[in-house]
């Protein structure tokens, strides 16, 4: 399995693999960063925090096709009903495999901390001490702040061959 290391929050908006940025709708700090190669998407986060005076930032690969896996799960799993071909009731996950690596979604009852729900992307081949590598997105900041459109965006662009 391709590994990759981890970006460089300082010089990642230089990066030629960069196709797409968005600020997180919660702090206007950290910015979301797509970034795709020859073979794979790798989502990404960047934070300045201020306490420390340092970047954290953190990030998830998978195969190229992956990314459109994980949108059409979203649609063809969690918005429909079972009777519908969706996840059966009270499943609440998701497990595939695209290109030889595993990728899974799964429903986030408190993905804010406040309740509020969202999706966790996970890569359960890729390990980040020890840990599948994973991201909580909340339903407000990929529904109603753009990152689920960003993603269709760079999934048909992937899917066209032009990324």
């Amino acid at each position: 399995m391709k590994q990759f290391p981890a970006i460089d929050p300082l010089t990642v908006d230089y990066d030629t693999t960069l196709v797409a940025t968005l600020t997180d709708d919660r702090d206007p700090d950290t910015t979301w960063l797509v970034l795709v190669n020859d073979t794979h998407v790798i989502i990404a986060d960047k934070a300045w925090y201020q306490r420390r005076n340092k970047w954290l930032h953190y990030q998830i690969e998978f195969p190229k096709r992956g990314l459109q896996w994980y949108i059409d799960t979203l649609r063809d799993k969690f918005f429909r009903t079972e009777a519908q071909g969706g996840l059966p009731k009270g499943t609440f996950n998701h497990v595939g495999e695209v290109d030889g690596e595993r990728l899974a979604v799964i429903r986030a009852f408190n993905a804010d901390g406040k309740g509020g729900g969202g999706y966790m992307f996970v890569t359960p081949d890729r390990k980040d001490n020890e840990l599948s590598k994973t991201y909580t997105f909340t339903d407000k900041l990929l529904f109603e702040h753009g990152l689920i459109r960003i993603f269709e965006d760079v999934a048909g662009k992937i899917a066209r061959g032009e990324l």
